[in-house]
């Protein structure tokens, strides 16, 4: 196996070990979290939480089917494949490197530290507003159970609520990535089960009221069919975050690779199942609004009302835990940045007791909490504000794959390793999503074009503080891409058998 030296941070003391000439640090370079504190259960609740299956299960296909048309499943399906070939890609590293700022790092150590960090923000930009949007669904959805039991549920509720979801959250990721990513996959099986078992019931019920099986509806533009497929994407997004708790996870270089490569596979039969379920006339015409949520009406029968809000509890419980799972590659990635210097050192700072990136998420979650809180006051639409959220996100993380899956093939050949089938997967995926996000912008959907210009915007002020900083320091591009690595501890550097000790 190649390898890839991790660039030297300055003031950082070095030692030589046993390991020949390699040269081998008296501390990581992300040192401060903790290490091997993760099963590969809760890597894979990681994986799953950040994209919040049973939440995409229930709103997306629905947001989806009137540009889709009678192509949703083949869009699902097409979303999908294109996931698992970037899994695949992410899987070529994370077998080769522990990095806790994953795709991020991954890209810089195949195309360099340009490229790289543009993938990195990138990231950013995917992660933050996936962690928006989910934040204004969990607040959606607990504002519709308030008005259940007559509580007030209009716009002012939602914004106090959405302030709450990200305290507790905040709350939560602080004291440890172990309670974070247990509370994350506990509430995943909970709203993946309950998700599936309304959607059946509601099923059902078509035939039991004598409606046909699922219909397909009226063919849509092509144009707009560019723009579901992004928005199909966007129910896999986040899969990848799993490399960003490497170093926090037992045995990372089995558990990492092992959930991207089979998480877009279960994600693709999930939504297959549910999609297929809601092209239903009858579902649909029994699944009746609340703000973005598609529930059960009321009057659709006798137990409705108790399936609305079981369902209603599960995935405002899913949409509270790709809050979790974006933040916390959110964090992560950016304390990466601060321990190159991309970004103030101070975002590289962990917490003493709890080993979490606190600076970072208690600079982040504000963030979070405030963008979709104004954006709704202005939109006036909760729904408006989750599509135009979800496809800003989506952007930054196709861009991101997109680089990743380049940087595939470039970075086994450095290390002396390349192969036809990651050149293929990676030169096939790439090429595929970019024509995507060319297709979407192109789609004269106005939610389509306004998050491009979002996008770009961010990215380029992305590119504006990596050009200050390089101005303020040139060896930050030096540093760019740091992961963690074996240092003095770990090796038995003074272990000599022959001597006698006493």
């Amino acid at each position: 196996m190649g390898y890839v030296p991790n660039n030297y941070l300055p003031g950082e003391e070095r030692v030589v070990g046993v390991a020949g000439s390699q040269t081998i640090r008296s501390s990581s370079p992300v040192s401060g979290l903790d290490r091997a504190q993760l099963s590969f259960a809760q890597v894979l609740g990681q994986s799953v939480s950040a994209v919040a299956p049973s939440a995409v299960m229930v709103t997306l296909p629905a947001i989806v089917l009137p540009a889709a048309g009678g192509l949703v499943l083949p869009l699902f399906a097409v979303a999908a494949l294109l996931m698992t070939g970037v899994g695949y890609c992410v899987g070529q590293f994370a077998t080769r490197m522990v990095a806790v700022s994953g795709v991020y790092s991954y890209t810089v150590k195949g195309l360099g530290p340009l490229p790289g960090f543009g993938a990195g923000w990138s990231l950013l930009i995917g992660y933050a507003a996936a962690a928006m949007a989910s934040v204004l669904g969990a607040a959606s959805y607990l504002s519709a159970l308030a008005g259940r039991v007559g509580l007030p549920h209009g716009t002012a509720t939602v914004a106090v609520l959405a302030l709450a979801v990200c305290a507790i959250a905040l709350l939560l990721m602080v004291r440890g990535i172990g309670l974070s990513a247990r509370t994350s996959l506990a509430i995943e099986v909970f709203a993946i089960a309950v998700a599936g078992a309304v959607l059946v019931v509601a099923f059902a019920r078509s035939f039991g009221d004598g409606h046909d099986p699922p219909n397909t509806v009226t063919d849509q533009p092509h144009s707009a069919i560019g723009f579901a497929l992004l928005l199909a994407i966007t129910s896999f997004v986040g899969f990848e975050s799993a490399g960003t708790v490497a170093r926090e996870a037992r045995n990372p270089f089995v558990a990492i690779p092992r959930a991207v490569r089979w998480t877009p596979i279960a994600l693709g039969v999930l939504y297959l199942f549910a999609a297929g379920l809601q092209q239903s006339d009858r579902v649909r015409d029994g699944l009746d609004s609340v703000p973005i949520v598609l529930s059960l009406s009321d009057g659709a029968g006798g137990g409705s009302t108790a399936l609305s809000v079981v369902m209603e509890l599960g995935v405002t419980a899913s949409w509270f835990a790709c809050v979790i799972g974006s933040a916390t590659a959110l964090s992560r990635t950016l304390f990466a940045m601060g321990r190159e210097g991309v970004v103030p050192a101070a975002f590289g700072h962990t917490h003493s007791r709890y080993k979490t990136p606190h600076v970072a998420l208690l600079t982040t979650m504000p963030i979070v909490a405030a963008v979709p809180i104004v954006y709704l006051l202005g939109a006036g639409s909760s729904r408006d504000v989750l599509v135009g959220l979800l496809a800003v996100s989506a952007h930054g993380y196709v861009v991101a794959y997109v680089l990743l899956c380049v940087a595939t093939p470039t970075f086994l050949y450095r290390i002396g390793e390349p192969g036809r089938v990651p050149l293929l997967v990676g030169a096939t995926t790439a090429v595929a999503m970019v024509g995507l996000i060319g297709w979407a912008a192109l789609s004269g959907e106005l939610a389509a074009g306004a998050s491009t210009v979002v996008y770009v915007a961010l990215l380029f002020a992305g590119g504006v503080v990596c050009a200050l900083r390089v101005r303020r320091d040139r060896t930050v591009l030096d540093r760019i891409g740091v992961y963690d690595e074996t240092i003095a501890d770990d090796l038995l550097v003074d272990h000599r058998p022959w001597e006698v000790r006493r």
